[in-house]
């Protein structure tokens, strides 16, 4: 982790009682928005003494990260209420999920979450009617692989006011295999809860499952990546437990195999932020060692073609398997036809083998 990113990571530790009195440079201030944390260097500064001593040209930047977040933010929620609405009223029962609970139920105001989507999970069977309800809200679906198995999620999106509303709709909380099934639709829903900010419909996951999906999202799909913002939703998340909230944390995340991806992300959180999961939780986390499956996405170097050997391993048969070869290397032709700018159907099978010996070279580059 980067000099700079340690400096974030002191000044939001500070707001949380403590004092920060440094100056803010430029290579602070950029990492501040790499990491999407500018609102919440913005608050935290503000609370203090610290932000008389910052430069103008620090001040109006944090300013402006601060205020753009809060316009999307108050944009985004009418949206959100709308379409969560809409989804109940199709007699659709999604959960909230990822950055949009984290920010309505653990950061003192929204605002200071910031987020590209709003995360939702539906039952598998319910794709064609969530699908369906979006179209009819004049949302456009984004281009993306489909399959059985190479992805577990759909993305719907619309300008609002000049702000690009974007929906994750998910039936597995995760693409890659080895964490795709971890917690089922039926497992989360049995312990939601509302949801008040996105309206009477609304319910969100629970905090137990919220700590889960933050720590195996940082992995599964951000590759170990050292995000402040991931690491801050996990601290976040861990103040908020008791000892009971620790105890089933640390069965679930042994009975589903990802005990040492929760440890690591616990341990990089309460590095940056001093974040409070007991020494016993870790130690519990950290017993399985490399024996689990997915302990593997925490590897150095990891490569596309190390991901897709891990799906693999993880299907249960070879027909599964060939499946997802073949969703991997012969995706629908419109995708195919998008990724190229429109081309005629014509060029399909030119454009093919062009994808596959082009992205070739892709599969062996680490992804961190």
């Amino acid at each position: 982790m980067t000099r700079a990113a340690r400096t974030l990571g002191a000044i939001l530790t500070a707001s949380q009682g403590g004092a920060w009195n440094g100056i803010i440079d430029d290579a602070v201030l950029a990492a501040a928005r790499q990491h999407d944390v500018g609102p919440l260097v913005f608050h935290a500064l503000r609370q203090g003494p610290a932000w008389d001593r910052q430069t103008i040209a620090v001040r109006d930047a944090l300013a402006r990260l601060a205020s753009e977040a809060a316009l999307v933010d108050a944009l985004r929620l009418d949206t959100d209420r709308s379409v969560i609405a809409t989804l109940a009223a199709a007699g659709l029962a999604p959960l909230i999920f990822k950055g949009a609970t984290l920010a309505h139920r653990h950061y003192p105001a929204s605002w200071l979450r910031p987020r590209v989507d709003t995360d939702l999970l539906i039952r598998e069977h319910d794709q064609a009617d969530a699908a369906a309800a979006f179209e009819r809200m004049g949302f456009t679906r984004v281009p993306r692989p489909t399959g059985d198995h190479v992805t577990h999620q759909f993305t719907y999106a619309r300008a609002i006011h000049g702000v690009w509303a974007e929906f994750d709709v998910h039936w597995k909380i995760a693409d890659p295999q080895v964490f795709a099934d971890v917690l089922s639709y039926d497992d989360l829903a049995h312990e939601s809860g509302p949801l008040p900010a996105l309206g009477p419909a609304a319910r969100s996951i629970s905090d137990v499952h919220a700590l889960l999906v933050a720590c195996t999202h940082r992995v599964a799909h951000h590759y170990d990546s050292d995000s402040l913002l991931f690491l801050y939703d996990i601290d976040r998340l861990s103040r908020a437990f008791d000892d009971r909230s620790w105890d089933r944390f640390v069965v679930l995340a042994l009975a589903q195999r990802v005990a040492r991806v929760c440890a690591r992300g616990l341990t990089l959180a309460m590095e940056v932020f001093g974040s409070p999961a007991p020494l016993q939780v870790l130690d519990a986390l950290a017993a399985p060692g490399s024996s689990e499956p997915s302990a593997a996405y925490l590897r150095g170097r990891l490569r596309r073609v190390d991901i897709l050997r891990s799906d693999l391993e993880s299907l249960r048969d070879w027909r599964a398997r060939a499946t997802l070869l073949r969703e991997h290397l012969l995706p629908a032709p419109a995708y195919i036809l998008h990724s190229y700018g429109g081309a005629h159907r014509y060029l399909l099978p030119v454009l093919y083998l062009h994808r596959i010996v082009h992205g070739a070279f892709e599969w062996f580059r680490p992804l961190r």
